[in-house]
């Protein structure tokens, strides 16, 4: 009995023993770990203090060190730039804007009539937060909600007008439209008479009879070929500054990588726009205005709002230019079989939100 109870406190004192030197060393590691953690921590609250390492905005998008806009005058500012494919000089068959006109006995809408639309959608975000503009072309193919059921962009501007169409950008974007420009693609030639001629990029080689615009791809190339058919070539493939000619490059929908190409001309054909308002004097910009807005269809842009964001325009660089696409997938749609384009609401949001 004695001889078990010796034994009993031995190994009991022996386990304390073990178990007292690992819970020191277990309590050093952890001091090593924690020290080491606030230590860092420390190390890094010292660093932005003193100015050191890159910014990060709010919403988590790093801020370049050497921000170009942030100390300009004015604030961010968000334009949309829509172009629409109305050519009544070429066809005499629209739709027109009074639909009672064209309605039967019952109510209905006549058949036979031609629509034209928004053919091409750009926001342009100047975000003095993230240092950069910020170009975002939208599909005219994109697949909104609207009363009458799903519709594409292109077909909303026509229906609901500008408003409307403006709203569902905003909602599918989450970007709020400060100004707009809408120009009727016959305009073009003037508006660029006016600005100045835009440095462009053009894929391929485009081809005009006139009305159409196609080029040499297996799809069209018959048409090209066809010396009946009257076509010549009205651009060549190049990267140089496009003129009165710009109307056709941004009507063009035959490029080899389709949509893509067109989302991409829209865009960059807006940074050169940036790019030629960058280039006039900040105190002659707003006078000068009126002589580009004669151009547009429509347009709240006016010398106020020029003036109050003078220094930001100014400030424009291609080097601080920045292309996003909206998220999404293109589909055929059920009832006619051409392609619609669903953005992905969610992706959408979330890929803009560091420039709202």
């Amino acid at each position: 009995m004695a001889k078990g109870l010796k034994n009993f406190v031995v190994a009991f004192v022996v386990s304390s023993v073990i178990i007292g030197i690992a819970a020191v060393i277990v309590m050093n590691s952890i001091s090593d770990v924690l020290y080491g953690s606030f230590s860092k921590r420390d190390s890094e609250i010292a660093e932005i203090l003193n100015g050191g390492g890159e910014e990060t905005s709010e919403n988590g998008s790093d801020v370049p060190t050497d921000n170009a806009l942030i100390t300009k005058d004015g604030e961010s500012f968000t334009v949309l730039i829509v172009m629409t494919d109305y050519r009544p000089d070429v066809y005499d068959d629209y739709m027109p804007s009074d639909l009672s006109s064209v309605k039967d006995e019952v109510g209905f809408l006549k058949g036979g009539f031609r629509k034209w639309g928004a053919n091409n959608i750009c926001i342009c975000k100047c975000s003095k937060e993230t240092g950069q503009f910020v170009f975002v072309p939208v599909s005219p193919l994109t697949k909104v909600f609207t009363p009458s059921g799903y519709e594409t962009l292109y077909e909303v501007y026509f229906d609901y007008g500008y408003d409307y169409f403006e709203d569902k950008l905003t909602a599918m974007t989450g970007l709020t439209i400060d100004r707009h420009a809408v120009i009727n693609c016959t305009e073009v030639s003037s508006f660029v008479a006016a600005l100045g001629a835009v440095w462009a990029t053009v894929p391929c080689e485009i081809y005009s009879d006139g009305a159409e615009y196609v080029s040499t791809t297996v799809a069209t190339a018959e048409k090209v070929k066809d010396s009946s058919a009257g076509y010549t070539r009205f651009l060549e493939a190049c990267t140089d500054y496009i003129g009165p000619s710009s109307m056709g490059l941004l009507l063009f929908n035959d490029y080899s990588n389709g949509v893509d190409d067109e989302l991409t001309i829209t865009a960059t054909y807006c940074e050169g726009i940036f790019a030629n308002f960058a280039k006039f004097p900040s105190d002659s910009l707003a006078a000068f205005w009126p002589n580009i807005a004669g151009c547009l269809k429509d347009t709240d842009i006016d010398g106020e709002f020029l003036n109050d964001h003078l220094s930001l325009i100014g400030a424009y660089d291609i080097s601080i230019a920045k292309v996003i696409n909206v998220p999404g997938l293109f589909k055929s749609a059920a009832t006619n079989g051409t392609a619609v384009f669903e953005p992905d609401a969610v992706r959408t949001v979330d890929t803009l939100s560091a420039y709202r």
